[in-house]
């Protein structure tokens, strides 16, 4: 099942890479003198912070409760022009009840030039899966879509390694179906982990 709403953010996100993608050819074409394509990694560390509601059920009173969760990602791709990279980006988030590896097609893109500092946008966008996650008997844990778009700085040369502090919203839908009780054929439920996702890292 998609979201209509995960949806839309999936349409905003293409758009935005395919803007990133014509901005880049005109870029390529400045730096075309003294610019070589380039292989880059962005691995990052860091926390997913939300909010959520839980209980609720048989009339019960419904809480909520602060969450925070471990995250870690790494991009690969190929800088394609001084401001814009496009990759591949994986990563590993430990909710708590669910360990998701996404995977998705991610960019880089430097908005600013500084020596020292520079301001960047990332965007992802793919599919969490749930390889490493082990479930309970009668319970089936099943990813989902995934969006992740942030902004962030980086301190470093331009042309070479730079530290990196990113901020972004996290976006991760799970599918969970659960083992039979008191006599109901089908318990699914259906999760949508929406997260600030504040993350440390290293680019070169």
């Amino acid at each position: 099942m998609i979201y209509p709403q995960t949806k839309k953010i999936m349409k905003l996100i293409l758009t935005i890479f395919t803007i990133l993608v014509l901005v880049s050819g005109s870029l390529m074409a400045q730096d075309k003198a003294d610019f070589t394509r380039k292989y880059v990694n962005h691995t990052e560390f860091g926390g997913l912070f939300g909010r959520v509601k839980y209980g609720g059920f048989n009339g019960g009173a419904e809480a909520t409760e602060n969450r925070l969760s471990l995250t870690a990602q790494m991009f690969q791709g190929i800088k394609w022009s001084s401001s814009l990279a496009t990759g591949i980006t994986v990563g590993m988030d430990w909710y708590k009840t669910a360990l998701i590896n996404p995977v998705a097609l991610g960019a880089r893109y430097d908005i600013t030039r500084g020596r020292v500092a520079r301001l960047y946008a990332t965007a992802d966008a793919g599919y969490g899966f749930a390889w490493f996650h082990d479930d309970p008997q009668g319970f089936k844990t099943k990813g989902g879509l995934m969006v992740n778009p942030g902004l962030g700085l980086k301190y470093g040369k331009p042309d070479g390694a730079a530290f990196t502090l990113g901020i972004s919203w996290k976006r991760q839908e799970v599918n969970v179906e659960k083992a039979s009780w008191n006599n109901e054929v089908d318990r699914t439920e259906e999760r949508i982990y929406n997260r600030l996702a504040l993350r440390l890292g290293m680019i070169f």
